[in-house]
Parts: C-alpha cells; sequence; structure tokens
C-alpha cells in the first residue's frame, strides 16, 4: 500500500484559467444585412469560474479557498439511546467506540463545515487520543481520568476545558465550531486526509463488490447499529440516540477491546478499543458495499483501509463514520 497514494487528491489548487483574445469578424458592406450565428467564433464566451480545493477529510469542494487550509477541531460525545446529540452531521469525521452498557463514546472532527452547537461534550479517553492523533486537531473536552489526560499530554495535542480560560467556550456541556476555533492558538494546520477519496466516479473497491442497502453491527449487552441507504440521497442514515445521523461512508473495523481500569478521580472499569494494529474491514459508500483489511501502525500513521486484493478502497466524497467493533460483534451487509 503507497503511503503517497493515500494521500493524493485532496488538497488541490484553485485552477486558473486564461483567455483567450476573442477573433473579430470582417464588417459587412453598407446596406447588407448583418446575420448573427450563435455558435460563430465572435460570440463572447462565459468566463470560467475558478474551481475550489477540496477538504481534506471529505473530498468535497469547500465554500471558500480559506476553509481548506483551517485546523480541525475535535469533540468526544457520550451518547445513550436516550441522549439526544447536537452538531453530528455537520462532522467531517465521526469515530464511534462502543462504551458501558449501551453507551456510544463517539469522537467528532469538525473541519470544512460549521456547527453551532456540539454535545453533549465528554472526558477525554485513550481512543479519543489514537483516533485523531493524525489528524492534530483542537479538542474541547471536559477533563477525564488523570491517565488519560497524561496521555492526552504526551500526544502533543492542544485543548480546552469548561474550566478557567475555557468557560467561554462552553455552554454547559456544549460547545460550538466557532468557539473552539476562537480558542485554538494560531498556526494550526490542516488534518491529514484520512481517507483515498474516490475520484471520477471509481469504485469502492477493485474486486469483492457487492451491492448493499443495509448494515448491522450487533454487539453484547446493546442495541444494534443499523444504517440503511437512502437512494433519493445517495447517504446511509442511522439513528444515534434519539436522532438520525447520515453518511456518505460508514466503516466497520473490527478490532480487538480491553478493560481500563480507572483509580483516579473515581475508581471503575472501562472498556476501551485498540485502534493501533489491523484486522478486518466492512466497507459501505454508495450502493456499495465491499471487505477488506484495516491497518493503522501507531498514533502518527493513517489508518489505511484496503479490499481484498490490497488495494486502497476509495469510499466517496462526503462525510463518514468509523465505527469500531469487537471481535465478537457481528457485522452484517444485505
Amino acid at each position: 500500500m503507497n503511503r503517497r497514494q493515500m494521500l493524493r487528491a485532496t488538497l488541490a489548487p484553485a485552477l486558473v484559467v486564461g483567455l483567450g483574445a476573442a477573433c473579430s469578424e470582417p464588417q459587412p458592406p453598407a446596406g447588407s444585412v448583418d446575420v448573427v450565428d450563435p455558435g460563430a467564433a465572435g460570440t463572447p464566451a462565459p468566463s470560467p469560474t475558478p474551481s475550489l480545493p477540496a477538504a481534506p477529510l471529505t473530498g468535497l469542494p469547500v465554500t471558500a479557498v480559506a476553509v481548506a487550509s483551517r485546523q480541525a477541531v475535535a469533540v468526544p460525545l457520550r451518547v445513550t439511546p436516550s441522549t439526544t446529540p447536537a452538531g453530528l452531521d455537520a462532522a467531517d469525521l465521526v469515530y464511534a467506540e462502543f462504551a458501558e452498557s449501551d453507551t456510544l463514546h463517539l469522537t467528532a472532527v469538525f473541519q470544512s463545515r460549521d456547527a453551532s452547537r456540539i454535545g453533549p461534550v465528554t472526558e477525554i479517553r485513550p481512543v479519543d487520543i489514537r483516533s485523531i492523533g493524525v489528524l492534530r486537531p483542537f479538542v474541547g473536552y471536559t477533563g477525564g481520568p488523570t491517565g488519560f489526560l497524561t496521555q492526552f499530554e504526551k500526544s502533543g495535542l492542544a485543548g480546552v476545558t469548561p474550566g478557567g480560560d475555557g468557560a467561554k467556550v462552553f455552554d454547559g456541556d456544549h460547545t460550538s465550531t466557532a468557539a473552539l476555533w476562537k480558542a485554538a492558538p494560531k498556526g494550526g494546520q490542516p488534518p491529514t486526509p484520512a481517507l483515498d477519496h474516490a475520484v471520477d466516479g471509481a469504485a469502492l473497491a477493485s474486486r469483492d463488490l457487492v451491492p448493499a442497502a443495509e448494515l448491522t453491527v450487533t454487539v453484547s449487552g446493546g442495541p444494534p447499529m443499523v444504517w440503511r441507504y437512502d437512494q433519493q440521497k445517495s447517504l446511509w442514515v442511522s439513528k444515534v440516540g434519539k436522532v438520525s445521523v447520515t453518511a456518505a461512508s460508514v466503516i466497520v473495523l473490527t478490532m480487538e477491546y480491553r478493560t481500563l481500569d480507572v483509580r483516579h478521580p473515581s475508581p471503575r472499569s472501562l472498556p476501551a478499543a485498540n485502534v493501533f494494529g489491523e484486522g478486518a474491514v466492512v466497507a459501505v459508500s454508495g450502493p456499495s458495499s465491499a471487505k477488506g483489511r484495516w491497518r493503522k501502525p501507531g498514533l502518527e500513521m493513517v489508518c489505511t483501509i484496503a479490499d481484498g486484493g490490497g488495494d486502497l478502497m476509495h469510499p466517496q466524497p462526503g462525510n463518514a463514520w468509523v465505527i469500531y467493533a469487537p471481535t465478537a460483534a457481528k457485522v452484517t451487509v444485505k
């Protein structure tokens, strides 16, 4: 798998189109009738509009050139079946870990779009750090166990919590992209592209591509996560908490989970996805699905997803959900 291939086709510069001088037609003799041919060379052509660069995390054109070069911001959210999460559909990427009982721990990453309300914001966990370390976002979170905070500091990521200078960034247990970008230190860089998006209608995979209308991830101790393809919207739709969410692509990475015993500030045990390593992947994008392998060697490395032949998968441009499924989970596509 070629690292350079993973990073291509994301921040293409704006095209500058040169205009040639229009050819002039000879003047008709006096008294003659001037007939204009709509297709004649002398007809002024419309001025071309320079294209906009693609957002690094979605592969879609941005709304303004400056958007493509801004730093991402990230927010961890805690969601139960009774939660009404806010801001998820504005995220370019959402990473989902199956946490305690029927809880989801989500890591929402925003770069190309704004969200006026994001939450409920929760504590930082190792899965957040390992998922987004390579993207270098500015993080809004509510603190966390002592050991997790130490890991965050060692990762080199910057962030803000509700206390002290961060009081203006949060409204209760919610925040916004505007508040996070305002609080972020100057000089932040745009994120490394996380996916190799399809261009010119390329297929999701080069082999073993099958039609897909429904994706289900079933785990022990909680309700299944079900995604269905909406042909009219060309998006995958699911319900998270009490809200519906959509995604251009959903990528399920199967991996081991381990139990973390937390002592400070309060003793408890937490399930944690082992994001580093490799394993099976099932991806849906557009009306198609493919199986393959994923691989993420470490914090500063992009997680690559390849089909059964070893070629990189090419999800359709747009937002994506990456779901960390335990090895005992059942992943089905139909």
